[in-house]
């Protein structure tokens, strides 16, 4: 600041000693030197504006209990400083310097936590069954190519959805090959969260009804050379993570092939995630060198065999409490029993998405719904039946021995939509018996190393992206208050969660 102050005052110096030197000059030169002198007039007019724009790009958020993100005590009444979009300082009243022409935000009685991060979605699919045609095929409504083409154009009504939920960060942990593009095109855009993503699976199934003959979602480990090959091409597009869905364990030779996948990958230098929801395939799945799990273990306890090995690998663990029963609401859904509940306190879901829910009891008279399946839905209780118990158990049991957990809700998938599904994501791990303050951790710093962005933003220290939100309640005491959000930072930007497009 002060350098370009000296630079506008050299410029005034030299306009006055070159009035002297050349005062009696004749007038064809004195219209030169006139010209000049203007010239250095606007210099120094536009220095001097140089300055101000420096100015503007530094806010000042002052007066709020900060949660940083990091696991560390509450700055109680504190101070943010943010220029050019990225934190400066971060400290108690009076720990930070106060820069002329700074814009101060005074948010007194509020609370500060970095934004959100959803660790596991999928921008393929529209939270309802025209993405998923082999859980509900309804492509004579809905044809399946014109659902996926309008997923990859129109991915902002998502992006919306995600900053006004307060969620600042997103890992799509499998789709088509084009959700890899999203990371670099969010990364410029102001009104995006940040994406990570890691393209096609690689799974024993084959014949995917929900792939396309120019993309698909699933790849099929029919040997080990095409497997080393995925992951050559996928980590040359710049995928995020090497996606394995499902594990057949118990077949050596499928497993031989899974290990020459997960040896390309560590070459790569890229990361294995697996999908795997029973303790033999998640075992399995850290015995190969897998960095992220992005289920729960539903059907029996962890043993510590593998609570051993996940710790030992530095295994992140994603438990996606609410997914599958999220399936179980939506088929209800469609077969007229009850609406789909959407838990969406800020009104933070698109319109499209909205009109499509809303219309979902149309399908009360498809073939899928035979007498057996409808009795097996309407079983369902939403009350008793949100959350499989074992999989709250196995949670508690993996965050007692210390293994990494991340938030993330499989958003996309038919019942969990786009953004305000973490909330109660979040709400059920605490009630399995995770402190509410450790969760900001795991929703935050946790999701940033997942993403590999860790260095960028998941905590709110200097040199950091100011990604960011404020909320009227604190969520350290219960974290359901997350859905007292007022205003999301992206990048250094502020939005007010009631002006987000929706």
């Amino acid at each position: 600041m002060y350098e370009l102050i000296g630079l506008a005052q050299e410029n005034l110096y030299f306009v006055i000693f070159m009035s002297i030197k050349y005062r009696n000059m004749t007038l064809p030169n004195n219209r030169h030197f006139f010209t000049f002198i203007m010239l250095f007039v606007v210099l120094a007019y536009t220095t001097s504006c140089t300055e101000e724009t420096s100015t503007r790009n530094i806010q000042i958020l002052t007066g709020a209990d900060i949660i940083d993100g990091t696991g560390k005590a509450i700055i109680e009444h504190g101070v943010i400083l943010i220029r050019d979009g990225r934190i400066e300082c971060v400290g108690e009243e009076g720990d930070c310097p106060n820069p002329a022409g700074a814009d101060i935000i005074d948010v007194t009685g509020k609370y500060i936590t970095p934004g959100l991060i959803d660790g596991h979605v999928h921008f393929f699919q529209t939270g309802f069954f025209d993405s998923r045609p082999d859980a509900m095929d309804i492509t004579d409504t809905y044809p399946y190519s014109e659902v996926a083409a309008y997923q990859k154009q129109h991915p902002e009504r998502y992006y919306n959805s995600y900053l006004c939920s307060g969620i600042t960060g997103v890992y799509d942990v499998g789709g088509m090959s084009w959700s890899v593009d999203f990371q670099e095109s969010a990364e410029q855009n102001p009104n995006a969260p940040h994406v990570a993503a890691a393209g096609p699976l690689i799974t024993p199934v084959s014949g995917a009804p929900f792939d396309l003959p120019s993309d698909k979602v699933l790849v099929p480990l029919e040997s080990a050379e095409a497997g080393i090959k995925t992951v050559q091409y996928l980590s040359a597009l710049g995928s995020t993570g090497i996606k394995l869905w499902q594990l057949d364990a118990d077949n050596d030779e499928y497993m031989d092939r899974v290990r020459a996948v997960a040896e390309e990958t560590e070459r790569q230098d890229n990361k294995l995630i697996v999908h795997a929801t029973t303790l033999e395939q998640a075992t399995a799945a850290v015995e190969a060198g897998a960095k992220l799990l992005v289920h729960s273990v539903s059907d029996v306890a962890v043993d510590q065999n593998f609570l051993d090995l996940a710790k030992q690998q530095g295994t992140y663990y994603n438990p996606t409490l609410i997914v599958s029963s999220g399936y179980m609401m939506a088929y209800r859904a469609a077969a007229g029993i009850e609406p789909l509940p959407v838990d969406d306190p800020n009104s933070c879901v698109d319109s499209k998405t909205l009109e499509l829910v809303n219309n979902s009891s149309q399908f009360e008279d498809h073939s899928r719904f035979s007498d057996a399946f409808l009795e097996r839905i309407q079983d369902f209780d939403i009350e008793t039946d949100r959350v499989s118990e074992v999989a709250m158990q196995n949670l508690l049991r993996v965050y007692e021995a210390g293994i990494p957990i991340i938030v993330g809700t499989d958003a996309g998938n038919p019942g969990t939509l786009h953004g305000p599904s973490i909330y109660e994501e979040m709400e059920f791990m605490q009630e399995a018996g995770i402190p509410a303050e450790d969760l900001i951790v795991m929703a935050t710093r946790n999701g940033a190393e997942a993403m590999e962005r860790g260095n960028d933003f998941g905590t709110l220290e200097a040199g950091k992206l100011a990604n960011l939100i404020i909320l009227d309640d604190d969520p350290s005491e219960d974290i359901s208050k997350m859905r007292s959000i007022t205003h999301t930072m992206i990048k250094g930007v502020l939005k007010k969660v009631v002006e987000i497009p929706k």
